[in-house]
């Protein structure tokens, strides 16, 4: 496996491991920037479809629908996009699922210059958009280990993750800029744009994103030895079922609107706000796992970090000022982000390559499955004993749920790195 001859800060282990060390490495640059670039055109793609299903239905359930069919593919395919990883190059699978996301675009551009857009095209553009990209995640997580030497792996999954949360605070804000000063075609056409820089960085990586040894079929089969791998990996489990567990009885994003409108009153410009701040929170956990370099005791981190998101929880449900509950949700996004980084450097540490693409899909799947059932769960809960006590209730049974695991795998809490 060769890595670019340009730098390799860990090749002395002296040499400290510093914030920007991974992207000092040239193909997991490239990388970056393609990951970067295609994250804020879905963003922008995604704010605009939105946007304009609601100027169209001005029907709140057809916005509903909208994010929903854009999260199944992840749920249906998502086991088989990660076996399609571990049999195919990477690196082409890459390239191709990134030019395969001009075509969702165009189609949404020049139906919007015709006006002859529906809605019913907009929902099937956005299932066919989030179906290519259920088989670029894996690929994508599966190529960094090739990329980077495996000191400065944690650096470059942390940095990896600042993608998406960077993408989540700017990517709205360009579509938003785009829709109001130039209209929604200017916006799909403007994240149409934006692939092909990113194609053509993936298609200058070096790195050979072939799998090693003869070349694997997918099937039924491939997909049960993903899942079998996880469940004998016990610090694998461990933090899926800590993730799951927490998310599961946690999920706090569906209701902050009942604290906007009627805790604190604060509308519309403190329901933004609300949103922000976990954003806000996870930058600076994303922050502050690139500033403290590889730590070692992962297992510790991970559960101390879900230890401080079930009493963040527990300081929104008893926020009295709005100020404190900005606080107690930023917490929730800083400890969510520390959790999302640990867990997925340690599924790229554990699973050898030609399991790391069913791997990363695992971690989707169950990422996009937990929060669906938290949100159901939330909503349920918040309708029958109200907000505040739906998230002290979830506050207390993630303490629980924490102690369990961590009886049930003590590994977990002895793993080391």
């Amino acid at each position: 496996m060769a890595h670019s001859a340009e730098i390799n800060p860990s090749s002395d282990p002296e040499v400290p491991i510093r914030p920007w060390s991974s992207l000092l490495i040239r193909d997991y640059r490239l990388l970056w920037i393609a990951s970067l670039l295609s994250s804020l055109a879905g963003q922008i793609r995604n704010v605009s479809t939105l946007y304009q299903v609601y100027d169209i239905s001005g029907s709140a359930f057809s916005l509903g629908l909208t994010g929903f069919l854009e999260t199944l593919p992840f749920i249906i395919f998502g086991l088989y996009a990660g076996a399609v990883a571990d049999a195919f190059d990477r690196k082409k699978l890459l390239v191709a699922t990134i030019m395969l996301q001009l075509v969702p675009n165009l189609c949404l551009g020049f139906l919007t210059v015709t006006g002859a857009m529906q809605v019913w095209h907009i929902y099937a553009l956005g299932l066919l958009g989030s179906f290519v990209e259920v088989f670029n995640w894996p690929a994508r997580a599966a190529l960094i280990p090739r990329l980077v030497p495996r000191p400065l792996l944690m650096n470059a999954m942390v940095v990896n993750t600042m993608i998406l949360q960077t993408s989540f605070l700017i990517g709205p804000t360009m579509g938003g800029f785009l829709i109001e000063h130039g209209g929604l075609a200017t916006a799909y056409f403007t994240s149409t744009l934006l692939f092909v820089p990113a194609a053509i960085a993936i298609f200058s990586v070096r790195t050979s994103g072939k799998i090693p040894g003869e070349r694997r079929r997918v099937n039924l089969r491939s997909i049960v030895e993903g899942i079998e791998f996880i469940w004998i990996q016990r610090i694998i489990l461990s933090l899926f079922l800590l993730d799951f567990a927490v998310v599961l009885v946690g999920f706090y994003r569906p209701i902050l609107p009942i604290f906007a409108a009627d805790v604190f009153k604060t509308g519309a410009t403190g329901l933004g706000l609300l949103y922000a701040a976990p954003s806000a929170g996870s930058l600076l956990g994303t922050i502050a796992l690139l500033m403290a370099g590889d730590v070692k005791r992962k297992g510790v981190l991970v559960i101390i970090a879900a230890l401080f998101f079930a009493g963040a929880l527990a300081l929104l449900g008893i926020s009295q000022w709005f100020w404190m509950a900005m606080a107690a949700v930023a917490i929730l996004g800083f400890t969510d982000a520390i959790s999302v980084a640990i867990r997925r450097t340690v599924v790229q540490l554990l699973a050898p390559d030609g399991m790391l693409g069913r791997a990363a899909s695992l971690i989707t799947v169950s990422a996009q499955t937990t929060n669906g059932l938290g949100a159901l769960l939330a909503g349920i809960a918040a309708q029958y004993i109200g907000a505040p006590n739906a998230l002290l209730l979830g506050s207390g049974l993630c303490f629980l749920m924490i102690l369990a695991i961590c009886l049930a795998i003590p590994q977990l809490w002895r793993y080391r790195s």
